[in-house]
């Protein structure tokens, strides 16, 4: 009986001592270092769509800017409509520059109450090698 008994004790205090440190492993994980703050972008320093309408004459614009380390930029935008389904292409306009904000526009008749999606590309060069960015604005005309 003594015997049952020291068996029981000795099984008791192991599960005791599994069932603490299992409660007591994440106090032993690592700690993360501090995020550090990087830039977004090594070539690219700005991109940005908005898009406006009056009545039903509507307004996708964009502008993108490089950093001074870059040699130049360039980019497309895109609109899309959507036509309940999907979004279907409907214009696009390009340009580059060397110096100074690419802006890019495209004017266009909306139909009220439907969704329009301007999408701008952009790639920025620095010592030959080119950084791609997208960016992608919605609006519905109202």
């Amino acid at each position: 009986m003594k015997r049952n008994n020291a068996i029981k004790l000795i099984v008791s205090i192991v599960l005791s001592v599994i069932m603490i440190c299992s409660l007591t492993v994440p106090t032993f994980a690592a700690v993360k270092d501090e995020p550090t703050v990087e830039p977004r972008w090594t070539s690219i320093a700005t991109m940005e769509v908005s898009m406006s309408f009056v009545g039903n004459a509507g307004n996708v614009s964009a502008t993108a800017r490089k950093h001074a380390t870059a040699s130049h930029i360039v980019g497309t935008l895109y609109l899309y409509k959507w036509n309940g389904t999907e979004y279907e292409y409907m214009d696009e306009v390009s340009g580059s520059k060397t110096v100074g904000t690419l802006g890019l526009e495209i004017n266009f008749v909306c139909e009220v109450g439907v969704q329009y999606k301007g999408v701008l590309e952009v790639v920025a060069y620095t010592d030959g090698h080119g950084e791609r960015e997208i960016i992608t604005y919605y609006e519905t005309c109202d």
